[in-house]
């Protein structure tokens, strides 16, 4: 039955015959410690064929949504391009202009998109590995948020940091970097016009952790548990430039280091989002 990929049946048919046999008998003959052992097989094949099937299942929704992601910009560069050809000697400069400037943009868009493919697949395949070194991580983050202050500004939004303890953590700072500019990014562009970004360093749990709170509008609970998952889009989300790949790259390097990135709702409003990093 395991032949046919009916991994289930024959665990049910193994335990039907031996309903006793959930742990391998101290003592007993050899018949009960072949049972027990084809019962354990049984088990570990039924839970492999599991894990197969929803792989294979991940596989194909990627595809899916890597074909359908790729698709959008190349449609609207193709048909930008196609209305130049066709259209100009009947278009004014400016309007010329316009279609080249979001030609470009949709250009732009569909190599960040192509270069998070990569990343992400690199930090899948565990191909990109962290460098951890002790530093400290409240100076980084001063520096990640001097270098969003410009679009923080453009945006309306305050960069505040709260609390910078002098916690040393044991990271790769360049994957931390990326982190951190991640969920600024995220945070700034969720935050109304005339708000405040607040980010907090403190020491926790023999580490640090790192708070980053905005003032959105907060995140659904249905969504929270998917928050993570590549090309995961809450159903209010901003669908234009983001592929929705952002926060699983985040998750992915934040593990690889050893460490936890959470989001939960704020106590008041909008959404709040945590890594934790080792210490020494």
């Amino acid at each position: 039955r395991f032949e046919a990929g009916d991994g289930e049946t024959a665990l049910e048919t193994a335990l039907e015959s031996n309903p006793e046999a959930e742990h391998v008998p101290e003592q007993g003959d050899d018949i009960d410690y072949l049972a027990a052992q084809f019962e354990q097989m049984a088990r570990r094949i039924a839970s492999q064929l599991d894990l197969l099937k929803d792989k294979d299942h991940q596989r194909r929704q990627l595809v899916a949504q890597v074909s359908h992601d790729l698709r959008t910009p190349l449609a609207s560069i193709q048909g930008y391009l196609e209305a130049l050809q066709m259209k100009q000697d009947d278009l004014s400069p400016a309007e010329r202009g316009r279609f080249l400037k979001v030609a470009l943009a949709e250009t732009h868009r569909l190599g960040r998109l192509v270069d998070e493919l990569f990343e992400l697949a690199a930090l899948e395949a565990r191909e990109k590995q962290p460098v951890p070194e002790l530093f400290l991580i409240a100076e980084l983050v001063h520096d990640v948020v001097q270098k969003h202050q410009p679009e923080a500004e453009s945006a309306g939004v305050n960069l505040v940091i709260a609390a910078a303890d002098p916690v040393m953590v044991r990271a790769d700072i360049a994957m931390t970097e990326r982190i951190l500019d991640n969920l600024i990014s995220n945070a700034v562009s969720h935050s109304p016009a005339n708000s405040q970004v607040t980010l907090a360093v403190q020491g926790a749990d023999g580490g640090a952790r790192v708070t980053v709170a905005d003032a959105g509008p907060g995140i659904n609970d249905d969504d929270l548990a998917q928050l993570f998952d590549p090309f995961y889009q809450a159903a209010n989300a901003d669908r234009t430039g983001h592929a929705g790949l952002g926060l699983a790259i985040a998750q992915r390097m934040a593990q690889l280091q050893k460490g936890q990135l959470s989001a939960q709702n704020g106590a008041s409003a909008g959404a709040e989002f945590q890594i934790w990093l080792p210490g020494k």
